[in-house]
């Protein structure tokens, strides 16, 4: 897969809160940050820390730009929370040899 095709199933996922496609999109020992610093590493705790996202009544994210590297995406993101407001954040996607996540980090803009 291409870090684009990566991105773009990764956010797909997020919509359809499908956690068996987005779980198909990691690595066996990524690592997931959010932006307040948990972190969660392993696809088990990945799993779980998307889940309870998707509990919580997940953002709705519409990717604004990207900067394509070789085995790496950073994707600029506008997400709706279910409440109405929005905020601004960048995913970092560093991918493995076969394409998926290894590493996955969002962070807050401004």
């Amino acid at each position: 897969m291409s870090p684009e095709d990566v991105a773009n199933r990764y956010f797909a996922a997020i919509r359809a809160k499908d956690i068996d496609a987005l779980m198909a999109l990691y690595a066996e020992d990524a690592t997931f940050t959010l932006p307040n610093g948990k972190s969660a590493t392993g696809k088990a705790a990945i799993r779980e820390t998307h889940l309870a996202v998707f509990a919580a009544g997940s953002p709705s994210p519409a990717p604004l730009a990207t900067v394509v590297g070789e085995n790496a995406i950073a994707v600029e993101i506008e997400a709706r929370l279910p409440d109405g407001s929005v905020r601004n954040t960048a995913n970092f996607y560093q991918l493995d040899e076969a394409g998926l996540i290894r590493r996955l980090g969002v962070y807050m803009r401004g």
